[in-house]
């Protein structure tokens, strides 16, 4: 009973690998003009993100941006107290 949820659990991890393969070597045929657009460009052999920098941004300042908007939304626009 567990070899078969282990062998199918390993069959499904190759189907996907297999297919993220195949989509990142579809993406090389791609004219780089056609990347640009859609916001990748090669580097060095590897696929980037033109906004790399900010998907690498340190937990603390994603937890502070996301403490920010959340104290925007719970506080008074006109006199500053907090909603709850």
């Amino acid at each position: 009973m567990a070899s078969s949820s282990i062998a199918r659990r390993l069959l499904t991890a190759l189907r996907q690998r297999l297919t993220r393969r195949r989509h990142y070597a579809e993406l090389r045929d791609y004219d780089p003009r056609l990347l640009r657009d859609i916001g990748l460009r090669w580097e060095q052999g590897h696929l980037v993100a033109f906004n790399a920098e900010s998907e690498r941004e340190p937990e603390s300042a994603r937890r502070r941006r996301r403490a920010e908007t959340r104290d925007a939304h719970e506080t008074c626009p006109r006199c500053g107290r907090r909603l709850t």
